[in-house]
Order: C-alpha cells, then sequence, then structure tokens
C-alpha cells in the first residue's frame, strides 16, 4: 500500500501552486505538444542543420508512436480530476508520460548531436521542468513521470548505440523506406485501438514523409538571415499545418480509405516542410 501511495500520490503539488506556477508550468508543458514539436524540430531543420534535425525528427517519430502504442495497450486512468490544471489531455491515457519520454528522446538527443556543454545543461533542465509539469498540472503522477523518463532513456541508449555501431549504413535509402513502410503496416495492424483511440495515420505519414523528402539544403547566410528565414519558414510550416490538418477533418472518409488519405496528406506535409520549401529558398538564391 505505501508503494501505491509513493507512486500514485499527488495531494502534494496543492500545495506548491501559485498563480505565477500555474502560468509558468502551463507553458512549460506546451513543449511537450505535438504542436510545439513539429514547429521546433522544423526550424531546427532550417536554421541549423537538415541532416541533425531529420535524426532529431526520426527520433521524436519513434518515441511518440511506442508512446501512443503503450497508453493506448495499458489504459492505465489518470489521476483524478480535482487535480488537472491542464485541459488539452483529451482522452489519452496516463501510463507512461509521453511529455517525459518525449523530453529525454528529444532533448538528450539534441544534447549528443551538438555536444555543447552549456547546451547540454539546458537540455537536462528541460527535461526536469517539463517532466516536473505533468505532475505539476495534476495530470500525471510520479509512476507516470517516472516510467516515461525510463523509457525514454531506453530509446535514447539504444539510439545512440545504433549511432555507434553505425546501423544506418548497413541498408540503402529504398531499403530503409521499406523497412518503414514494413514497421508502419505492423504497427497499424498490431495497434491496441478501441473507442477514439486509433493510430494516427497523419502523424505515420509525416514520419516517412520526412525520411523519403529530406533535403540537404542549408542557408549559407548570416546568422541574422538565417533567423528570419527560419522563423518565415516555420511561420509557413504552421500555416501549412492548420491548413492539412482542416482537410484532412473535411476528408473524413470511414474505414480504410480515410486512413489512406490521412496517411498521404501527412506525406504532403513532409514534403512542403523538408522539400519545397528549402528548395524555394534556393532558387530564390538563399541557400
Amino acid at each position: 500500500m505505501e508503494t501505491i501511495s509513493f507512486w500514485n500520490e499527488l495531494s502534494w503539488v496543492l500545495d506548491l501552486r501559485t498563480p505565477f506556477f500555474n502560468i509558468f508550468f502551463d507553458l512549460v508543458s506546451l513543449a511537450g505538444y505535438p504542436t510545439f514539436l513539429i514547429l521546433f524540430i522544423s526550424f531546427g531543420y532550417f536554421y541549423w542543420s537538415p541532416e541533425r534535425f531529420t535524426r532529431i525528427a526520426m527520433m521524436l517519430f519513434i518515441s511518440g508512436l511506442i508512446n501512443g502504442f503503450l497508453k493506448d495497450y495499458f489504459q492505465d486512468p489518470r489521476p483524478a480530476m480535482e487535480f488537472m490544471l491542464d485541459p488539452r489531455i483529451g482522452e489519452s491515457y496516463g501510463w507512461p508520460s509521453g511529455h517525459a519520454q518525449i523530453a529525454v528522446t528529444l532533448w538528450g538527443l539534441i544534447a549528443i548531436e551538438f555536444k555543447n556543454k552549456w547546451l547540454s545543461y539546458f537540455c537536462v533542465l528541460m527535461i526536469a521542468l517539463i517532466s516536473f509539469s505533468r505532475m505539476y498540472l495534476g495530470v500525471h503522477d510520479l509512476g507516470d513521470v517516472f516510467s516515461g523518463l525510463l523509457i525514454g532513456f531506453l530509446i535514447l541508449g539504444l539510439w545512440y548505440l545504433a549511432s555507434i555501431y553505425k546501423i544506418y549504413d548497413f541498408l540503402n535509402k529504398e531499403l530503409w523506406i521499406l523497412a518503414i513502410l514494413t514497421f508502419h503496416l505492423i504497427y497499424y495492424l498490431s495497434y491496441p485501438s478501441h473507442l477514439n483511440h486509433e493510430p494516427s495515420s497523419w502523424f505515420l505519414g509525416v514520419m516517412l514523409g520526412w525520411f523519403v523528402f529530406a533535403s540537404n539544403v542549408i542557408i549559407e547566410k548570416s546568422k541574422l538571415i538565417k533567423l528570419l528565414i527560419a522563423s518565415l519558414s516555420t511561420s509557413l510550416v504552421f500555416i501549412t499545418m492548420i491548413l492539412i490538418n482542416n482537410l484532412n477533418s473535411a476528408i473524413a472518409y470511414d474505414g480504410l480509405l480515410g486512413q489512406l488519405s490521412s496517411y498521404a496528406l501527412g506525406l504532403g506535409f513532409s514534403l512542403i516542410v523538408t522539400w519545397i520549401i528549402p528548395k524555394v529558398w534556393q532558387k530564390l538564391n538563399f541557400a
């Protein structure tokens, strides 16, 4: 009983809450939601490195897919409504915390990729703040967050080992595309679907599209110009995301046709982000 209380008790957060921290941790928690994550990796893709942020994007997609599968498989309920301050959770389940898991894989890989001491400290801080924010906002208990962190570190560790042993070089791009398609099919068919809980075909399409269409177009201008171009590009990504999501909702086919159309829209989204926008800058001699 004491172990259950330790992992699931959340009454302690009530004594920590203040109007300032309510706003602060709500803003921190936004860094774990899909809109921010896609915009963030898009900005990094344009400003820093398409190659690096394609790897980071693939890690993000893999971690997100694993988390979605585990949530819908175990169907662990979230804490009681009386604790919750985050209205964005919808009908999603609690275990494991997606914010904590994705924070580790995203910010952990950024630290590994850039190998900068101060950036690494910032990444650790982001992991800690995002993870704590989910308990502060009352949408996850310690068990959810700890498990999310543990799974995130496991995924990151396997990714790191794969990079050391150059697993990526074992297959050419065409075979990797086939491997991704095979993984998507197995994932979709084995997903523990139930009412209002199904795999996101759009997200799967975005993953494949990012890998297929990723370009090596680098903005070779001053830092200020790069910042302006990356910011404008990210704004275009945001507009594209809204338009494609609205189109996805408007089409609303039933069954397999609906899943395939959503998958195709995900492919189209990645095509625009990773290939069309960079090529436009290249045509305008900004890259």
